[in-house]
């Protein structure tokens, strides 16, 4: 930096008496022969100074102008460069995703309190009911797997499975149509190998509970901290309480596991074993309760006729 201010403190001086001798000699030239005297001497001196000045400021100007210049072609330089750029391809961001999970963009997207729906429940038909009720808060989840093992019941030659299949698609159907319950039909599934397995993935991934009554799915999904909502054990849950002690009317339907013991069910379903009451079968008789028994498959009643 001194070095440079050293140079222009030399090349000044000597740039602004060229300059001057320059301004003086241009002035003669440009200057008519008439004039004479104290105005020539006047104009000489002026074009003397004039130029002097000129040539003593003339480092910084053209060190100005460089500048400016050199600003100019750099920007021009980055306007030509970013239209360029503007038409090349932009790099995308990878979050890591695995092979197949661009299928999973609809299950990406954020549901309202999501409930996957198990082909089970479809088929067993309860769930319409349910529905219709109000009680089922939440957005039902419909993955295409389980729809497709849905068709392929339907289509099958077994008459049993045929039905459940039907029963499943007709279900669906009724879903669509309860006022105010929201269905969301997915595109695609989660990978899985099962739509058992899927389903497991796609409430994992979602934090979604998982409606069901198949007990193997019920039990694995428990295991792996997923919220279930099983129909048996809503069933179980709203059926009417039963005390020991208490007396109802029973049909006798049919003969029990021993032979002195008679069958008949409540109105909800619930078995009612009648002690001695096989001989009684077809009849329908008055008995007290003396214990109830809850078990997985659901609520069992054990009594014996009130005259004994």
């Amino acid at each position: 930096m001194k070095q440079k201010y050293k140079l222009k403190f030399y090349i000044r001086p000597a740039l602004a008496i060229a300059f001057a001798f320059v301004g003086v000699f241009i002035a003669k030239l440009g200057m008519s022969a008439e004039i004479d005297g104290v105005s020539r001497l006047i104009i000489l001196s002026v074009a003397g100074i004039a130029f002097a000045v000129l040539g003593f400021i003339l480092p910084e100007l053209v060190e100005f102008f460089g500048r400016a210049g050199i600003t100019a072609i750099a920007m021009q330089i980055m306007r030509e460069w970013s239209k360029e750029a503007s038409h090349l391809p932009r790099p995308q961001l990878s979050f890591g995703r695995r092979e197949g999970d661009a299928r999973e963009g609809q299950e990406e997207k954020e549901f309202a309190n999501p409930i996957v729906v198990d082909t089970s429940v479809l088929v067993d038909g309860r769930i319409v009911d349910i529905a219709k009720t109000g009680f089922l808060s939440g957005q039902l989840l419909i993955m295409p797997s389980v729809i497709t093992e849905l068709h392929s019941l339907a289509d099958s030659t077994n008459s049993l499975k045929r039905a459940r299949g039907r029963r499943g698609l007709d279900g669906l159907a009724d879903l669509k149509k309860v006022h105010g319950l929201d269905i969301a039909l997915l595109d695609s599934d989660p990978v899985g190998e099962g739509v058992d397995e899927k389903l497991l993935v796609l409430a994992r991934k979602l934090q979604a509970r998982i409606m069901t009554i198949d007990f193997n799915l019920n039990k694995v999904a428990r295991v792996k901290g997923i919220r279930v909502l099983n129909l048996n054990e809503l069933t179980n849950a709203v059926k009417s309480k039963v005390m020991p002690g208490e007396d109802l009317e029973i049909d006798i339907k049919a003969v029990g596991t021993s032979k002195d013991q008679g069958v008949g069910y409540l109105e909800d379903g619930t078995m009612v074993v009648v002690e001695g009451g096989a001989k009684l079968t077809g009849k329908s008789l008055t008995v007290r309760v003396m214990k109830v028994l809850q078990t997985a498959a659901g609520r069992m009643v054990f009594s014996r006729p009130k005259a004994e």
